[in-house]
């Protein structure tokens, strides 16, 4: 519980959505029966107590492979009882505060996809901070389209994690947002899109599907380790980039001058809107001390923090002293210690712990600390000086001098 409102944001991405007020023909969308949770298999049971939904509504990803074919394992599996059904792609790490606003753009993305060849992101308008920019992807939509400030707009470019020179062009270009990685399409029209961009996917897919409709869910699951996990950049077949589905199906429609499903932009939909992929992003969320140190849980921080960011999860204790810039976090046994400013580091270093899987102390980068304790990891990365020492339910990080950073 990030935000301190007494509900997660997995739970608050679910309230978001079971909660809108909406009539016509689109209302059974909205029911909490016809919520699918994409996760991996050790998550189903406590999210489904979190969520209090059965097990029944959530679909296990049968192999690490990407967002997009974790999409398109729920797309085999919804088009078996609703072909013509309209999904909302929805993410649960955001904290959104104007609920009024964002269900309007909710509505009006449901509603544009629901009788036309599109699909439709939810748009937000950048902070004025271009360092802020490098890490979204980001799409321009036509100023002459749409219906007003909340309407659905034509996106006529589409550029994934610009470098902060190009940030600075977009700036004085205008008519550029961050991508909130929410989607909404017709599971026939995404089929079509599938079809024509990405045909090797798309075979797999109607195997997949076919499986499925037999009733053979451990071939399905077999068939779908066949899916990449990375694929070519749409605009530079050198590159290799994860599969998600701005690469392999929002970007090369946006860029062909002969599609016939259109991207959509819906503004206004997310005027307060905080991405919380990030450590640092909680600055955004939570007020600071008079010292610039962000806490969540029960922490203990003496006066020589500087600029941290403290975590400690349920049931933990975090003592921190002799600190500056840097993040602790301590929950369920494992441990991160490392610099804030390095913060956009967070998931090459859990590449690297799935590597490592039996090793409980790993040091990264610069730095040796000395480090006590038993059972949990530890990870460090660019820190050294400190005196770390965990036991079952509390964390100490004691650091030096040395471990300032200014």
């Amino acid at each position: 519980d990030f935000t301190g409102s007494g509900r997660t944001l997995l739970q608050q991405s679910l309230d978001r959505m079971v909660k809108i007020q909406k009539r016509g023909p689109h209302a059974e969308f909205l029911r909490p029966q016809n919520v699918l949770v994409l996760a991996t298999k050790h998550l189903v049971l406590p999210m489904s107590r979190q969520l209090g939904l059965p097990s029944s509504q959530f679909l296990v990803d049968p192999a690490r492979r990407g967002t997009w074919p974790a999409i398109l394992w729920a797309m085999a599996h919804i088009g078996l009882r609703s072909p013509e059904a309209v999904l909302a792609v929805i993410t649960s790490d955001h904290v959104i505060k104007d609920l009024q606003a964002f269900r309007m753009g909710v509505a009006l993305a449901i509603s544009s996809v629901h009788d036309q060849a599109a699909l439709a992101m939810l748009s937000v308008r950048p902070s004025s901070s271009p360092e802020r920019w490098c890490g979204f992807g980001c799409f321009r939509m036509d100023s002459k389209g749409g219906r007003g400030f909340r309407g659905a707009s034509p996106v006529i470019e589409f550029e994934e994690k610009p470098t902060l020179e190009r940030v600075e062009g977009m700036i004085q270009e205008g008519g550029w947002y961050w991508n909130s990685g929410m989607f909404f399409f017709r599971l026939a029209v995404a089929e079509q899109a599938l079809r024509e961009l990405q045909p090797a996917m798309f075979t797999t897919y109607q195997e997949i599907s076919s499986e499925i409709r037999k009733g053979n869910l451990s071939k399905a699951r077999k068939l779908y380790e066949r899916f990449p996990a990375k694929i070519s950049h749409p605009s530079d077949p050198s590159r290799e980039v994860d599969n998600t589905i701005d690469y392999a199906i929002a970007a090369p429609l946006v860029h062909d001058p002969k599609r016939q499903i259109q991207v959509l932009g819906i503004k206004g939909a997310l005027p307060f809107w905080t991405d919380l992929g990030q450590w640092d992003a909680l600055r955004d969320l939570i007020p600071p001390d008079m010292r610039g140190n962000v806490r969540i849980g029960a922490v203990a921080i003496a006066r020589s923090v500087r600029n941290c960011i403290v975590a400690a999860g349920d049931s933990a204790r975090v003592e921190v002293s002799g600190l500056k810039g840097k993040i602790v976090a301590y929950s369920g046994g494992s441990a991160l210690i490392m610099r804030a400013s390095e913060a956009g580091c967070v998931k090459d270093l859990v590449a690297e712990l799935l590597k490592r899987p039996l090793e409980r102390v790993i040091q990264l980068g610069n730095g040796v600390n000395e480090i006590k304790g038993k059972g949990g990891r530890i990870l460090t990365y660019n820190v050294g000086g400190t005196r770390i020492s965990m036991t079952r339910n509390r964390l100490s990080v004691v650091g030096t001098d040395s471990t300032l950073e200014d």
